[in-house]
């Protein structure tokens, strides 16, 4: 009896198994492999270093994933910036852009199109904001409009910081947005130097040494406003002017800003 009983312990140890009381058994867990313990060694080392790893890769796949599959925003950008909103226009900003797209002469980031970018501010002048509050319908009754202050007030420094940009040399602006740029005369480009002639509707000014400037022209006078009812969704009083270029942004580029002086001349002969 005691023979058997210890050829049964030698084959049951041969199996790794042992007895833990009546009626259970269990097995020995078997030592992980050399790559498991590598593993477990290293995230216990570096786990956060890893997973900060992670997350950066993840923002850059993204980012680059996005800027590969975004629609092109165009070959150059205008500002238009007064007394009207495209953005209860659609229609009308769909269509202006694609008659200035028209004009221009260049595919400049070579995607296969020619067209523009048409960045809008909406901004009013304390003058256009009363006249538009007193305003009255045919019977002589009420029938003003009242312009959010803090609305105009945003647009306006929006407008302001984005002439600091660079990134656009073509601007369509109200007469009181583009009298006010025009006071400094580090900013806009004097035209008629550029186009070889003072131009049919220059809008002159004139500097504190008294010099006489063309930095405008009445859009109202152009071809361009003549003979595409697409452009008269702006007054006819828009001034059309040229920045000069900057150290930074799109107009710090030589060929860019090249592109843009001559998509001005195509806009305004």
């Amino acid at each position: 009896m005691r023979e058997n009983n210890e050829k049964r312990e030698e084959k049951l140890d041969e199996r790794e198994i042992r007895l833990g009381g009546v009626g259970s058994a269990t097995r020995p867990e078997r030592p992980h492999g050399k790559l498991y313990r590598w593993f477990d060694n290293f995230w216990y080392h570096y786990k956060w270093h890893t997973i900060a790893a992670l997350f950066i890769a993840v923002v850059l796949i993204v980012c680059v994933v996005q800027m590969s599959t975004r629609e092109s925003e165009g070959d150059l950008t205008i500002v238009t910036a007064g007394p009207y909103s495209f953005m209860t226009d659609e229609a009308g900003l769909k269509a202006l852009n694609a008659c200035l797209s028209t004009k221009l002469a260049t595919d400049i980031d070579g995607d296969g199109n020619k067209t523009v970018r048409i960045v809008s501010f909406s901004v009013y002048s304390a003058a256009e904001i009363e006249e538009m509050k007193n305003r009255v319908d045919k019977d002589g009754k009420p029938a003003g409009i009242v312009v959010d202050a803090y609305n105009n007030t945003q647009q306006k420094g929006q407008y302001n910081n984005y002439i600091k940009t660079g990134d656009a040399s073509v601007y369509f602006l109200a007469p009181w947005m583009f009298e006010e740029l025009a006071t400094q005369s580090q900013v806009l480009t004097d035209l008629t130097p550029v186009l070889g002639e003072s131009p049919k509707g220059a809008v002159y000014t004139t500097d504190k040494d008294g010099n006489t400037h063309c930095y405008g022209i009445r859009l109202g006078d152009t071809e361009l406003y003549k003979n595409n009812s697409a452009v008269r969704v702006l007054p006819e009083d828009t001034v059309v002017c040229l920045m000069g270029p900057f150290v930074f942004g799109n107009s710090s580029n030589e060929d860019i800003y090249a592109a843009a002086v001559a998509y001005f001349k195509e806009l305004t002969k």
